[in-house]
């Protein structure tokens, strides 16, 4: 059966409650300071009550430029929404849905879980179609229907997901973004 693709207006895009959790209440453990929760607040993100089903992604959007200047205050801005990806990656690991479906791509390799990051991509918000072409047996190009902000941060947080395939040396280069659609290479050291 072929998908039909996602086609959300981006005011209506939203990201699960799953990937806010993540972050927010496992990857940024004992780094979230009463002035980045206060800042949270301000932007919609209440740390002090149940999150939310679903959040705007403007305002997701928004919440990781404030993690950034908050907990990576001194870091080029790049390097910080690196260091925030992995963080996310790992905090995504420790929510319940996380451990499932990191425990699947341990298991998997990392071949057969890139063949998988279309559908573990599409479970993270309402709007995201993403689609793989084979380029070789460890180099892959994952194209998706949006572009998200933040430099550095798509790269590292695949990187980290074929890290937690089992990819050795992994390496994730956009290699295009017209503000509407990305495209990154991934490629990992193949075995001798």
């Amino acid at each position: 059966m072929t998908r039909r693709p996602r086609s959300v207006p981006p005011e209506q895009r939203q990201v699960y409650v799953q990937v806010v959790e993540g972050l927010l209440q496992h990857g940024l453990k004992g780094q979230v300071s009463p002035r980045l929760r206060e800042r949270l607040r301000q932007a919609g993100v209440d740390l002090d009550r149940p999150l939310l089903p679903l959040y705007p992604l403007s305002l997701w959007g928004r919440c990781l430029e404030i993690i950034v200047e908050e907990v990576y205050p001194g870091l080029p801005r790049a390097e910080g929404y690196a260091r925030l990806a992995r963080a996310h990656v790992e905090g995504y690991g420790a929510t319940l849905l996380g451990r499932a479906v990191m425990g699947v791509m341990r298991v998997l390799g990392p071949r057969r879980m890139v063949q998988r990051l279309p559908e573990v991509m599409r479970g993270t918000d309402n709007y995201t179609e993403a689609t793989l072409t084979e380029r070789g047996p460890a180099h892959f190009e994952l194209h998706f229907n949006s572009s998200l902000g933040g430099p550095g941060y798509v790269e590292a947080l695949l990187e980290s997901l074929l890290a937690a395939g089992g990819a050795k040396s992994p390496r994730v280069t956009k290699l295009h973004d017209d503000g509407d659609s990305t495209v990154y290479a991934l490629t990992w050291a193949t075995e001798p």
